[in-house]
């Protein structure tokens, strides 16, 4: 029996999420880090050194013409996803950036046009639609589970004290709490619920201008989605999804799912699996968790590692089959996400609330 390619992945870049990529590259099946790129030869010397077999190089051109990498997995700060998308895609280089693709819409469509042109596999790193929990998730909500769904509610957010100095909120390297954290929910939103109808938000500037927090309301054929992401304050962190028949609850941390539950009602929801990290909430999900319930199913889907690991087989599988888009995850779902974010931040901020 033959047995299939093995993708071989070089990284752009040498951070906290460069390092998570390649802590989970042995759980990939049908993948390989073979490289790794950094603008300052010794990060990626030393960051190679810690993975056995894999070579390092000083830029991504020199990694690109050693034809040493089938694919490329971007992880550069977010103003450097542009012009290294469209190096790639200009060797032919099947390539992963890391969310978002972009912060700029115009960008994005840029690479979405020469991905295109190019006949070229290009694909954001959305890593938690691949997360075996939201796929049965999804899979649960089309088979009826909590019947016809009428609301969805998400809240991610982490405090972080301003710096000026920091890329989450440097405008330049593309921060905010939108880019950072809201992506992720009106993403999945969609993942869930198809596209809105329209879209409405307020948002709070931090003093260096970026979006500090924003709310988001998205309107969906028969349902509603209230989004809320924060660098100001520690947030639920959890999804509930409403339906007619019952309420579907992943997280907290929604976006690193590694199950989610169904109940009867709201208020038991609420009471079993409260959203935050207090100490209260996380005694109050700890007990319910052994528990009994009436009418509630619990589904577990734990897994090795950080979660990683599942982009890396989805993009690596449609590589290897000469696919130029991964259908549950394609350009023009990246690009649809910008553009509801560039359209909340063409309107200005809430003034009384600015800080």
């Amino acid at each position: 029996m033959t047995q299939p390619k093995i993708i071989r992945w070089g990284i752009a870049g040498t951070g906290a999420i460069a390092k998570q990529f390649a802590s989970d590259m042995p759980l990939a099946r049908g993948a390989s880090l073979a490289a790794v790129c950094s603008r300052d030869p010794s990060r990626a010397q030393n960051f190679a050194g810690r993975q056995p077999g894999v070579a390092a190089f000083a830029s991504l051109s020199e990694m690109i013409a050693a034809q040493a990498v089938d694919a490329v997995y971007i992880a550069t700060p977010n103003m450097a996803h542009h012009r290294q998308s469209l190096d790639c895609i200009a060797a032919g280089i099947p390539v992963l950036v890391e969310k978002p693709l972009t912060a700029s819409l115009a960008q994005a469509v840029e690479i979405q046009s020469a991905a295109r042109s190019a006949n070229v596999f290009v694909m954001e790193a959305m890593w938690s639609r691949y997360l075996p929990a939201i796929k049965a998730a999804r899979a649960a909500l089309r088979d009826g589970s909590i019947g016809t769904v009428r609301r969805l509610e998400a809240d991610l957010a982490w405090k972080r004290d301003f710096n000026p100095h920091s890329r989450l909120f440097d405008k330049s390297q593309g921060g905010g709490a939108l880019h950072d954290l809201g992506v992720y929910p009106i993403s999945l939103a969609r993942y869930f619920l198809g596209e809105p109808d329209s879209v409405s938000a307020s948002w709070r500037a931090a003093p260096s201008g970026v979006d500090m927090s924003a709310e988001v309301r998205m309107a969906f054929a028969g349902a509603d989605a209230r989004i809320g992401c924060s660098l100001d304050r520690n947030g639920a962190n959890r999804m509930v999804i409403e339906g007619d028949k019952g309420v579907l609850v992943i997280g907290p941390v929604f976006i690193k799912a590694q199950g989610f539950a169904i109940y009867p009602s709201r208020r038991l929801a609420d009471l079993a699996q409260p959203g935050g990290n207090a100490l209260p909430a996380r005694i109050r999900r700890k007990l319910f968790r052994h528990l009994p319930l009436p009418a509630t199913t619990r589904h577990g889907f734990d897994f090795p590692g950080t979660g990683l690991q599942f982009e890396i087989e989805a993009a690596s599988n449609a590589i290897r089959q000469g696919m130029t888009r991964q259908p549950d995850n394609s350009l023009d779902d990246s690009v649809i996400t910008l553009r509801i974010i560039e359209t909340i931040l063409s309107q200005p901020p809430s003034q009384d609330e600015t800080r």
